[in-house]
C-alpha cells in the first residue's frame, strides 16, 4: 500500500511540475511581449488616433494546420487618418489605406485556437489580426480594452465614412 501512495505522490507531484512549467513559460513569454509592446508605445506618432495590442498571423501562417502557436506575433495596430499602421514587436511593419484595403470578419478559427480574427488586405500583403489578451488567449474583460470586435468596427466605420 505504501508504495501505491509513492506512486500516487509521485505522478501527482510530476503533474503539478509540469503545469507550473508551462504556466512559468507562459508567464515569462507574456512579460517579455509586454516589454517590447511598451517599446512601441513609446514610438507611437502624436498623431495616432487610436492604438491596440494585437496579435498577428500573415496570410501564409493562419491556413497552417501544424504550427506551435495560434499566432505568428504580437505588435501594436493603430490608426492615423486613414491609414491603419501595424508594426510587430519583430520589426515586422506594414501600412495600409483603410479606403482602399478589404477588411473582414473571420470569426472564430478552430485551427488558431478559440480566438476571434478579422482580416485587412490591400492587395500587397493580408493580416489577420486579434486583440492581444494577456498571457492566455481568453480576454478577461478590462472594460476599457477594445476588442477584436471594435477594431474591426472602427475600421468599418472609416471605410463607410468616406464613401
Amino acid at each position: 500500500m505504501s508504495s501505491e501512495i509513492i506512486g500516487l505522490v509521485f505522478f501527482f507531484g510530476m503533474f503539478i511540475i509540469l503545469i507550473g512549467g508551462i504556466l512559468l513559460i507562459a508567464f515569462v513569454a507574456a512579460r517579455s511581449r509586454k516589454s517590447k509592446q511598451n517599446k512601441l508605445l513609446k514610438e507611437l506618432p502624436s498623431a495616432a488616433e487610436f492604438h491596440s495590442f494585437v496579435r498577428y498571423n500573415r496570410a501564409s501562417v493562419q491556413g497552417q494546420f501544424l504550427k506551435l502557436k495560434a499566432f505568428e506575433g504580437s505588435g501594436v495596430f493603430y490608426i492615423v487618418g486613414t491609414k491603419a499602421i501595424f508594426k510587430s514587436t519583430k520589426g515586422y511593419y506594414h501600412e495600409f489605406d483603410i479606403l482602399n484595403s478589404k477588411i473582414l470578419w473571420e470569426g472564430e478559427n478552430l485551427v488558431n485556437g478559440l480566438l476571434k480574427w478579422f482580416s485587412i488586405n490591400d492587395g500587397t500583403e493580408k493580416l489577420f489580426l486579434n486583440v492581444e489578451t494577456g498571457m492566455f488567449i481568453f480576454h478577461t474583460g478590462d472594460a476599457g480594452k477594445a476588442t477584436t470586435r471594435t477594431i474591426f468596427d472602427k475600421l468599418m466605420l472609416i471605410q463607410a465614412g468616406h464613401k
